[in-house]
């Protein structure tokens, strides 16, 4: 376990320095510098709350605009009508999936992280974002919905209790429609196996442009025989 969060923090580092190395010689515009001075605040944000619960955030940085673009390129956005995201963060898949998502689309969000969470609450104020994933099957009931299209989950697998993986991925299950994508991303190959015997169908990728480079699951829902 030190080993891993050794990594991750060797990793930030090195992205820092390549970041600041990138700005010198010049200054950004208004508009570059705001987003700028936003990403480094979420940045900061994150890292706080990854030292105060490293097993709960899983990282110490928000996800970069290639494992976002990653992602977002697995969803097809005219047959996203009921989508889930677990494990929110700072809300940079958030802000994707509600910019792409139909205007009458449903959107389900969860971050257990409580300044995480009202940050996400605060820039989508339409939004109600939810606690517990597990509980993900039993919240779009509740809304009449039976089941999803898509779910998109940034959730660290790798350091979380089992059993609370577990209960996470068999929400999930429960929720996806056959046919339906389960798009994950996780920093190890530790959850490939059980992926792989509960989807039967799932794509890799990688994505070396990350804090840490990361792996990406498209993970497809056997249809109903």
């Amino acid at each position: 376990m030190n080993d891993y969060y050794g990594k991750l923090m060797k990793n930030i580092k090195k992205l820092k320095d390549q970041r600041l190395s990138g700005l010198s010689g010049h200054l950004p515009d208004e508009r570059h510098g705001k987003k700028f001075i936003s990403h480094v605040t979420e940045s900061a944000i994150f890292l706080k709350r990854f030292v105060k619960q490293p097993r709960q955030v899983g990282s110490v940085t928000p996800s970069s605009r290639f494992l976002t673009r990653a992602i977002m390129s697995k969803i097809k956005w005219d047959d996203a009508n009921h989508v889930a995201e677990l494990g929110a963060g700072t809300g940079v898949f958030t802000r994707s999936i509600v910019r792409n998502l139909k205007p009458d689309g449903k959107l389900f969000v969860f971050e257990l992280d409580p300044t995480m969470k009202n940050m996400i609450e605060n820039e989508h104020p339409d939004l109600t974002v939810y606690d517990d994933a597990a509980e993900l099957h039993r919240i779009i009931v509740d809304h009449g919905i039976g089941q999803l299209d898509y779910v998109v989950s940034s959730l660290p697998f790798a350091v979380l209790p089992q059993r609370v993986t577990a209960a996470v991925v068999d929400a999930v299950d429960k929720s996806l429609k056959p046919g339906g994508k389960f798009i994950a991303y996780q920093y190890s190959l530790s959850m490939k196996n059980q992926f792989e015997k509960l989807f039967g169908d799932v794509k890799m990728s990688f994505v070396w442009r990350n804090v840490p480079p990361a792996f990406v699951y498209e993970c497809t829902k056997a249809a109903d025989v």
